[in-house]
Formats: C-alpha cells, sequence, structure tokens
C-alpha cells in the first residue's frame, strides 16, 4: 500500500519494457480513451482560452507551440482543433523520444494540418523560429525532482509567451479507483500497472511549490491550480514585452 505522504518511486512499464508497434499504438489509443472519460483536456484548453482573453495569443501571426513528450499527439490534435475553430494561427511540434510514438500520431493526425511530431530528447530540441509556447500533459509525474527543476527551467528559458503543465495530483482515491476501473475494462497490462503508480508518484501542491522555488521563479510566477477530477495544473503566463 503505498504512503501518499511521499511519492511513489515504481518504475512504469512503458518506461523500461520494450513492445511491437502495434502493441504499443494500441496502449497509446487506450490511453487517449481514457484521456477523454477523465476530461484531461479541459485545463490545457482553458490556459490558450486564457492566454486570449489576456491578449497573449495574437491572430496576425504564427504561434510556435511545443507539446513536450507529446505521445500519440492527442493533446495537440485537441489545442489544433480548437485554434481553428477560433481563428488563431498555431504550429505544434510534438517531441517525444520514442520514435514509434511519432509513427502512431503522424497516422492519427489529419493530413495537411499544421502538427509535425520530432524524435527527439526534449533538452536537445531547438524549434526553428523558438517557441512561442510550451504544453505538456502526463509527464512530470515521470521526472525525480531535480528533472522536474530542470525541466521547468527549460521551459522558462525556451518559451516566449508561457508554458503549462497538466499531471496528476497524488491522493488515494483516484489510485484505488484506476486500479478497480482499468482492471474491469480489462485494459492492456501496461495501463493497470502505470494508471495507479502515476497516481503515486504524482505531485501535491507543496512539492510544485518547492519545484518552482528551486527552479528559480518569483513568488506568484506560476499558478498552481487543482482541476476535477484530481489533476493539479501549473500554468505560467509571462509579462509582455
Amino acid at each position: 500500500m503505498p504512503d501518499f505522504s511521499k511519492r511513489d518511486t515504481t518504475p512504469e512499464l512503458m518506461d523500461r519494457e520494450v513492445v511491437g508497434y502495434e502493441e504499443l499504438r494500441g496502449v497509446l489509443q487506450q490511453l487517449t480513451q481514457a484521456n477523454e472519460l477523465s476530461l484531461a483536456y479541459r485545463p490545457t484548453l482553458a490556459y490558450f482560452r486564457r492566454l486570449a482573453r489576456e491578449g497573449r495569443l495574437p491572430k496576425d501571426r504564427r504561434i510556435t507551440v511545443i507539446d513536450a513528450a507529446s505521445g500519440y499527439g492527442d493533446m495537440a490534435r485537441k489545442v489544433d482543433r480548437w485554434a481553428a475553430k477560433n481563428g488563431f494561427d498555431l504550429e505544434i511540434v510534438g517531441v517525444d523520444m520514442n520514435p514509434w510514438a511519432a509513427r502512431a500520431a503522424a497516422e492519427a493526425t489529419e493530413p495537411g494540418r499544421p502538427l509535425r511530431w520530432v524524435t527527439a530528447n526534449l533538452f536537445d530540441f531547438q524549434a526553428e523560429d523558438g517557441a512561442g509556447i510550451i504544453m505538456c500533459s502526463l509527464f512530470t509525474h515521470h521526472l525525480s525532482h531535480p528533472q522536474l527543476v530542470r525541466f521547468i527551467r527549460w521551459m522558462e528559458d525556451k518559451s516566449r509567451i508561457g508554458w503549462f503543465i497538466n499531471d496528476l495530483e497524488r491522493h488515494p482515491i483516484p489510485y484505488y479507483f484506476l486500479k478497480v476501473a482499468f482492471w474491469a475494462a480489462r485494459r492492456h497490462r501496461f495501463i493497470r500497472h502505470d494508471g495507479p503508480v502515476s497516481v503515486a508518484s504524482a505531485f501535491k501542491k507543496s512539492d510544485w511549490i518547492a519545484a518552482l522555488k528551486d527552479a528559480g521563479l518569483p513568488e506568484g510566477a506560476a499558478r498552481i491550480e487543482p482541476w476535477l477530477p484530481f489533476r493539479l495544473c501549473v500554468s505560467r503566463i509571462k509579462a509582455a514585452s
């Protein structure tokens, strides 16, 4: 039984097991279904709506968005559809270390959309015109505290407009719910194992406060906001230059 007062360090199966492409794509598709059911896209779309309200998302030029650890690309496609509907010109670049993730994301993407998929280490990746916005989803709980601090610093350095982190909150209720739900739904063994582990390894607000401080951000520079069900998101909008 996990001790929810501290982060679990159990490795996730997807981080250490290699499977064939078709099997991995099936896992990513099942994760997308879970994201739909858990309303995972709402916080990220709300961040882009906030950027628009505050005048930080111009319509007169293209803005590059980096989707860090983009996986199957479902979050990027959601943002792309929102941008197209609301008249914003976004080019979204999904960056993931797994080359099969890029292949799966490309296959699931409608031809002609301003989305592209790159296989690279995030810290080595350089957007051609720089990054206006950086976003990620269900990525940071994979990181240790020093890695998280480095990632925050990287986003702060590379983004002109701001960045957004969409992730889970460590709590026993979603942990045990996912254990039962994924087993009952006969999800892939990766998902049955990694879903609860992801919750147990996620951050609480106090963890985020410490990470932001260690990354050198002034108090109040970033927002830490809970979202139902059991999401904890961190956002940053930089002052207009």
